[in-house]
C-alpha cells in the first residue's frame, strides 16, 4: 500500500483478508474508519476512513475496496505532523491531534475542530489550546 491506508477485513477474526489499498494520498499515520451515520446524508450507510495523513486530515470513502475514492483533503497552516483523530458521537466533528506543532511553534498543547457536515468540504471550525504543555 506504499504507506497509505492498508484495509482488512476481519469478519472472520482467525483468518483475516486482505481487502484493499488508499495511496493516492501518500503516508497514512492513523485512520478512524466507520460505518457513516452523520450529518451528510450522501455517505449515510457509506463506509468513511478519517485519514491522519502526516500533513492533512484526507475523508476518503471506501465503501469499494476495488476503487476508494478521495472526499476531501484538509489542512491548516500549522500542521507539521498530523498524528490522530476522533470522531464526535455524531460524527459531526473530527477533533485532530498534531504531533510536532507544540514542539515547533512553542506553544501549548492543541486539538483542531473540524466541522465535517459536509464531507466534500470539512472546515476548520475551532481549536481547543489546554493550559498544558507537551514535551
Amino acid at each position: 500500500c506504499r504507506g497509505g491506508l492498508h484495509m482488512i477485513n476481519i469478519q472472520d477474526p482467525l483468518h483475516p483478508q486482505f481487502a484493499g489499498c488508499y495511496a493516492d494520498d501518500g503516508y497514512t499515520h492513523d485512520a478512524r474508519c466507520v460505518m457513516y451515520h452523520g450529518p451528510d446524508l450522501a455517505y449515510n450507510d457509506h463506509e468513511i476512513c478519517f485519514n491522519s495523513n502526516e500533513d492533512t486530515v484526507t475523508v476518503v470513502d471506501v465503501s469499494d475496496k476495488a476503487a476508494p475514492k478521495m472526499l476531501s483533503r484538509v489542512a491548516t497552516a500549522e500542521n507539521h505532523y498530523v498524528h490522530q483523530g476522533w470522531l464526535t458521537e455524531d460524527q459531526r466533528y473530527f477533533l485532530q491531534d498534531d504531533e510536532l506543532d507544540e514542539l515547533l511553534d512553542k506553544h501549548n498543547t492543541r486539538t483542531y475542530m473540524w466541522d465535517m457536515a459536509d464531507l466534500d468540504a470539512p472546515s476548520l471550525v475551532g481549536m481547543y489550546t489546554s493550559a498544558l504543555t507537551s514535551t
